[in-house]
């Protein structure tokens, strides 16, 4: 007996089920689209939310925390997910192009402001239940800190969440990692933002797709600038090409932030704010294996062993390393890819006459395998 067909109590679309029962909702998406309805919650974006179940599960367990930071690295979707969870309900303080965080948040606030500015936001927010959410701190988080400790001292009633790509070690800070997508919903986020940029599109090959999500780290900011591909190139020969990976991820919507714009963008906005010790440490160890320990490191780079740990765990802190339960650190692909094209601009500024474009070996040599 073949399944039998339901409809999407959102969308409408057909949706197979078992014959059982009838699947209420087409996807995860559709199913939170149906929570925010019974909560009375407005949609905060014009495109569907996908995956993040979990995460949101998690949230909703913190709600009682006064100091939450979302960490994760660049186009890991932090500020998608939390524009999600507090919906209408959170004071958004965009601090990507800020130069004066307590200004900032007084602006947002509608706060008339008076000097001394943190003076004025602790009058204004003492007596006051608010929930206020501070995005992109990466290179504004000694100020945030620096604010925020005062500020949640003398306001009892304020909930501070704050997205960034390292902690703001604050006092009381609780920090939430936002992973990539799992390549179940990397792939459904996929599928989801190519069919919207070619109706009637075919995708083809389920595995081909999970390949292809998997090389873009699971990244959402990634798959959603390679599903604006899929007008002028198949999906096998994208999955081919994805050693050029910065050239070709390039049109982001044309609303969203300069730093979302591309891939390169995305990445260079973390190394742009940097060190020059963290950038040489970078540079260097974009060389070698996505997963290598401290003694290829120290190898990599030329500097004493202890200065070279002391850079990784910065490079941790700002996103652009893990450390695994293994034992070693890892780079996503797409942030390897970058280094190595940094370090290859390098060395054609060394090398009269060289370019970045005749040094391909350093770029776009094939990667070493994580754990060799």
């Amino acid at each position: 007996m073949a399944d039998q067909v339901g409809t999407c109590a959102i969308c409408g679309t057909a949706t197979a089920t078992s014959r059982r029962r009838h699947a209420r909702y087409c996807s995860n998406a559709c199913r939170q689209r149906a929570y925010r309805q019974r909560v009375n919650e407005p949609v905060m974006a014009l495109d569907s939310f996908i995956g993040r179940d979990a995460e949101l599960l998690r949230l909703t367990g913190l709600t009682d925390t006064r100091m939450l930071t979302l960490v994760g690295a660049a186009g890991v979707g932090k500020t998608r997910l939390i524009k999600e969870f507090v919906g209408s309900r959170a004071t958004l303080v965009e601090l990507a192009s800020a130069t004066d965080v307590a200004r900032a948040c007084a602006a947002a606030l509608g706060e008339p402001i008076g000097e001394p500015v943190l003076s004025t936001l602790v009058r204004a927010l003492a007596d006051r239940k608010t929930l206020l959410v501070l995005d992109n701190c990466e290179h504004v988080a000694a100020e945030c800190a620096a604010l925020l400790e005062p500020l949640l001292l003398g306001c009892p009633g304020l909930t501070v969440i704050a997205t960034s790509r390292e902690p703001l070690r604050v006092p009381g800070e609780v920090l939430v990692a936002v992973p990539p997508l799992s390549i179940t919903n990397a792939v459904e986020l996929f599928i989801d933002r190519a069919s919207a940029n070619q109706v009637g599109l075919r995708l083809g090959d389920r595995d081909v797709l999970a390949a292809l999500c998997a090389r873009l780290d699971r990244l959402p900011l990634a798959i959603e600038l390679a599903a604006r591909l899929v007008t002028v190139l198949p999906v096998k020969e994208l999955l081919a090409r994805l050693d050029d990976r910065l050239e070709l991820l390039n049109r982001g919507n044309r609303t969203a932030a300069e730093r979302h714009q591309s891939l390169r963008a995305a990445i260079g906005w973390s190394y742009d704010h940097l060190s020059a010790d963290e950038q040489h440490v970078f540079r260097c160890i974009s060389q070698g294996p996505r997963g290598f320990g401290l003694d290829v490191a120290v190898q990599a780079c030329d500097l004493p062993s202890d200065r070279v740990l002391v850079v990784l765990s910065a490079l941790v802190a700002k996103s652009l390393l893990t450390f695994t339960a293994a034992g070693r650190f890892e780079q996503l692909e797409s942030v390897r890819l970058y280094g190595r094209e940094r370090l290859a601009e390098q060395f054609a500024g060394d090398v009269p006459g060289a370019s970045a474009a005749s040094l391909k070996v350093v770029r776009r040599g094939p990667a070493p395998a994580a754990n060799h």
